[in-house]
């Protein structure tokens, strides 16, 4: 069991700007430490140290998408900003679920459906405007 990821890390996942693509394993990596902890046992007592994580860490992210998103001239960055300040309740809504039902796999299956959500359609919004400074710099 303990090998097992509840998310596998897939190349074509990569968007080829460096910092966020080491920035979305890091999220990732949390992801699949919830999973572990709770395959181990940990319950509810893992969704705490999850959620100060993941809250932190997706906040440092947001904010590092801004600032290229910003330099890329994305033309919808309020969009993006909301997308933040929702994610931050959306996840401690989840959180609060889990909790009340106790069942730890609701933040799990939330982060999860996010982190699809995010990588899948989020980054496919602004995906031309990331194109576009990355041209820039191979210029």
């Amino acid at each position: 069991m303990m090998n097992v990821l509840y998310i596998v890390w897939k190349t074509h996942d990569e968007l080829g700007i460096g910092i966020i693509d080491e920035q979305h394993h890091a999220i990732v990596a949390t992801i699949n430490s919830l999973y572990y902890f709770i395959q181990e046992g940990w319950g509810l007592s893992a969704l705490a140290p999850t959620l100060n994580i993941i809250k932190s860490y997706s906040n440092f992210h947001f904010k590092t998408e801004e600032g290229i998103l910003s330099k890329a001239g994305y033309e919808e960055l309020h969009k993006h900003i909301v997308a933040q300040k929702q994610f931050t309740k959306d996840v401690d809504a989840a959180a609060q679920e889990a909790i009340a039902y106790k069942d730890p796999f609701i933040l799990l299956k939330f982060l999860k459906d996010w982190w699809v959500f995010h990588l899948k359609t989020e980054h496919l919004e602004y995906a031309l405007s990331l194109d576009k400074l990355k041209e820039k710099h191979d210029d």
